[in-house]
């Protein structure tokens, strides 16, 4: 039984502990009901209480589409890999002295956090502290809607773009101000030695994304990696964030001078940290993060484990109820 499989049936006797009883309700998932699903109609209450409201207004007023979500809300599927990330971060938004805590508990030499200037204002009407599915500020990479590169305006945060699912802003104890943008996992797994670098409507997707790879900005270091082995989930996801990470260090957004990438997986889901899907890399290493810190230049990677996160973030929110929730719901994943 794969990861997916096993988190699925840990979930649903829990969902009583979680959730309304009108929320227990098996919900509709790829056309069939689902008991890991809550019902379609309660299916906001995938997001905690604390931020629900907040959380979907923030993505409503942005037009960020909720994955599988039903109706402008969240998707209904407990194994959601976005609810799971808003469930962590949102609460932290608009506290930065507790935001401060948890980047300490995570490794970075952060002094203070700033506000995520870039992002539109929140419900206090002040710039948040943390962004989600966020794009920069222009189109670096020469991404594509319909055939042609976007616009800066014309582009969508949390689809068809490369977009961090989360990303922060502090300033660090040498006085520079670094950009994290963050890629959250739960139970994906993907297909070893199935190449994406051709896209469904035929275009090469290494035109798009080569020039950056040759960018003297570029964070990847490839040496002898051929820029075709990069083209394999998840090593395609990360390449892409990471050339964003590139492109906006290069460009100083945000008076930013290191941009560097998290990526947050559960040690438990096996099939995604110890899958190295790519072929051509599997000599590298046999671990995700620690092959994909071995590519990259001046520690702009880093890679962390979500069950060493949520006990973090639980002592820095100091929210009880918020608290035993995430360690109900996530703590218990094997």
């Amino acid at each position: 039984m794969v990861f997916r499989d096993r988190e699925k049936k840990r979930l649903v006797p829990l969902k009583p502990c979680l959730f309304s009883p009108e929320a227990c309700i098996p919900g509709t998932y790829q056309k069939k009901e689902r008991d890991f699903c809550l019902s379609d109609d309660f299916s906001d209450e995938n997001i905690h209480a604390i931020v629900r409201e907040n959380a979907i207004s923030y993505f409503s007023e942005r037009d960020i589409p909720w994955h599988k979500g039903i109706n402008g809300r969240p998707s209904n599927h407990l194994c959601c890999s976005q609810s799971f990330c808003v469930n962590v971060w949102f609460p932290f938004i608009d506290k930065p002295d507790a935001l401060l805590d948890v980047l300490k508990g995570i490794g970075y030499p952060a002094k203070e956090v700033l506000p995520f200037t870039s992002d539109s204002t929140i419900h206090t009407g002040e710039k948040p502290f943390l962004s989600f599915e966020w794009i920069g500020d222009k189109n670096y990479l020469g991404e594509l809607r319909r055939g042609v590169p976007a616009g800066d305006s014309d582009r969508s945060r949390g689809q068809n773009f490369t977009s961090a699912d989360f990303a922060f802003r502090f300033l660090r104890d040498d006085g520079k101000i670094q950009v994290v943008l963050g890629e959250w996992k739960y139970t994906e797994n993907y297909t070893w030695g199935k190449s994406i670098r051709i896209s469904g409507s035929g275009k090469d997707r290494l035109t798009i994304y080569g020039p950056h790879l040759e960018h003297q900005a570029c964070q990847i270091r490839l040496g002898s990696v051929d820029p075709d082995w990069l083209f394999y989930d998840p090593f395609d996801q990360l390449m892409r964030l990471q050339l964003l990470a590139s492109m906006m260090e290069h460009h100083h957004e945000m008076d930013a001078e290191i941009v560097s990438v998290l990526h947050i997986a559960p040690i438990a889901n096996k099939e995604l940290t110890e899958r190295i899907t790519s072929p051509y890399l599997r000599d590298f290493a046999t671990d995700i993060h620690l092959l994909w810190a071995r590519l990259i230049t001046d520690m702009r990677f880093q890679g962390f484990h979500a069950e060493q996160l949520i006990p973090i973030l639980s002592q820095s929110l100091g929210d009880k109820h918020w608290g035993q929730y995430m360690g109900t719901r996530y703590g218990g994943m094997k």
